[in-house]
C-alpha cells in the first residue's frame, strides 16, 4: 500500500517538474468578458483568439514567447494549450472549434497548435500562414488514414 502512495506521489512530482513553468505552465490574467458555459470568454476566430491572449497573458510571457524561437511554442502545448482546449471548448462544439471545423481542422490539439504558432507570429510581424498551417494537418491526418488502411 505504501509503495502505492509512493508512485503516485513521484508521478505527481514529476508531472509539476515537467509540466512546470518553462514548459508553458502561466498565470492568466483575470477577464471579465464571460459569457461561456466554462466561464471564460471564448474567441470567434483566431484575431479574437489574438485579442484574448493579449489581454489575458502578464506582459512577462508575452515578451518571453516573442523573443523565443516559433519552434518553442510547443513549450506552451501542455500549459496554455491545455487551459486554451479546455477553456475555449474545443473539446465541444464551441463557435471557436467551429471555426477550426469549417477550416478542416477537427482535432483539438492541432486547433491549440494553431492558435499558439498564429500567435508567435503575429508577435514577431510575420504572416500567419494560416493555409498552410491547416494544410499541414489536413495532410498528417490523411497520412495517419492511409497507413492506417495499409495495415
Amino acid at each position: 500500500m505504501i509503495k502505492k502512495y509512493l508512485v503516485i506521489a513521484v508521478l505527481f512530482f514529476a508531472s509539476t517538474v515537467i509540466f512546470g513553468e518553462e514548459n508553458g505552465e502561466i498565470q492568466l490574467n483575470p477577464t471579465e468578458d464571460v459569457n461561456s458555459l466554462t466561464g471564460y470568454y471564448i474567441p470567434v476566430d483566431i484575431e479574437d483568439c489574438f485579442m484574448e491572449l493579449n489581454k489575458m497573458l502578464p506582459e512577462e510571457t508575452i515578451d518571453k514567447m516573442s523573443e523565443g524561437k516559433e519552434s518553442e511554442m510547443i513549450n506552451y502545448h501542455h500549459g496554455l494549450g491545455t487551459w486554451i482546449r479546455n477553456n475555449w471548448g474545443l473539446w465541444s462544439d464551441s463557435r471557436l472549434a467551429d471555426y477550426f471545423n469549417s477550416l478542416g481542422i477537427l482535432h483539438p490539439d492541432d486547433m491549440s497548435s494553431i492558435i499558439l504558432d498564429s500567435f508567435w507570429k503575429r508577435l514577431n510581424g510575420k504572416p500567419l500562414e494560416l493555409e498552410k498551417q491547416v494544410q499541414f494537418y489536413i495532410d498528417y491526418w490523411e497520412n495517419q488514414m492511409e497507413q492506417t488502411d495499409e495495415e
